[in-house]
């Protein structure tokens, strides 16, 4: 996914694929959220603030172009279907919008883009990726239980212990 930003800031789906990729996930993924709740499309554009008019057209595969909301608007669905941050970020990428996680970041970052590229490699076989997430599982649940300081930290924190 390749994310832009218009003037005033928000922003806004641009690259190779089109519109109609982004608004297909998109509306596919609002569906089973709400399907999965049970409401009615009037309930969930209710809770969202939002013509159900527009969360049929979200929803519909039939047409072409399905519309994509502004960032703002796909945060409200989330909202409306009780998404937690990982599913409301899963939701902005479908819908074409850099998610919250990689936004609270600063910036892109080299590793980030390191794995993306890495991961979008069409020569790269699906079991070899799945292998490699798995390994950047383990990674994340084995820094993110780690209380304290990082390994890096500890050794700047013995050297400078041992040489004062």
């Amino acid at each position: 996914m390749i994310v832009s930003r218009k003037a005033h800031g928000s922003p806004e789906p641009v690259g190779s694929a089109g519109a109609a990729d982004f608004g297909q996930d998109f509306g596919a993924a609002v569906r089973a959220h709400r399907v999965r709740l049970g409401l009615s499309l009037n309930q969930l554009a209710h809770r969202a603030g939002v013509d159900p008019a527009y969360i049929h057209r979200i929803e519909s595969r039939v047409i072409e172009r399905p519309p994509l909301p502004r960032r703002a608007v796909v945060l409200n669905i989330a909202a409306a279907l009780e998404l937690d941050r990982r599913a409301t970020d899963d939701l902005l990428a479908q819908a074409g919008y850099a998610p919250d996680a990689l936004l609270s970041l600063g910036g892109w970052d080299e590793a980030l883009a390191e794995v993306a590229d890495l991961l979008g490699d069409a020569a790269l076989s699906g079991p070899a990726k799945a292998e490699f997430r798995e390994v950047l599982r383990i990674l994340i649940r084995r820094w993110a239980a780690r209380p304290g300081p990082s390994m890096g930290e500890t050794a700047v924190n013995e050297r400078v212990a041992r040489h004062p």
